[in-house]
């Protein structure tokens, strides 16, 4: 878990904890704390490294696969016989 917290941090992750951060400091000094836990859900987001935006949340691999080629189709010969 620690390897989570201290690893992979990126401008973005950086931009994400600070406007959570920002909620949540906002929620607890005026009193709002549906703002402030607004803030706590979005400040351990990207203290833990989960959601969406993570490495592995919901990104896509592009990694084409080896020996095949996108051009290649593969056609099937269908026979209908009739009667």
């Amino acid at each position: 878990m620690i390897d989570r917290i201290l690893s992979g941090w990126n401008f973005f992750r950086i931009v994400r904890l600070g406007i959570g951060a920002y909620f949540l400091i906002d929620g607890v000094l005026t009193g709002i704390w549906p703002m402030a836990a607004f803030g706590l859900f979005f400040t351990l987001m990207p203290l833990f490294n989960i959601g969406c935006c993570s490495t592995g949340g919901c990104q896509t691999n592009f990694k084409k696969e080896t020996g095949q080629d996108e051009h290649d189709v593969i056609f099937e010969e269908i026979k209908i016989e009739k009667d």
